[in-house]
């Protein structure tokens, strides 16, 4: 559990520098609960509650977002959903 508490508190940190004190270009991933469970290739970007995301899903979203210069500026959230991910990310304002 300390891991992931340190983990949370040096990404919020991090993340918070990117967006407030940095020029740099940034797109921020937070994906809800990681699970060790096969990958779908699709998610959804409208989070609420407590909800899960299988781990190549979240590799793959983070490689996927590489491609889709709409993202750039913007923290996402994501879990698991129906929406394959590349059409997901193309939807993102």
């Amino acid at each position: 559990m300390d891991q992931i508490l340190d983990y949370t508190i040096a990404k919020y940190f991090a993340d918070n520098f990117l967006v407030n004190q940095s020029d740099l270009k940034y797109t921020i991933l937070q994906p809800t609960n990681l699970t060790e469970e096969k990958g779908t290739g699709k998610i959804s970007l409208d989070v609420t509650g407590v909800t899960s995301n299988p781990i190549p899903d979240v590799a793959k979203t983070l490689a996927e977002i590489l491609k889709h210069d709409n993202t750039i500026g913007k923290v996402i959230m994501m879990k698991s959903g129906d929406t394959p991910i590349d059409e997901a990310l193309a939807s993102v304002k």
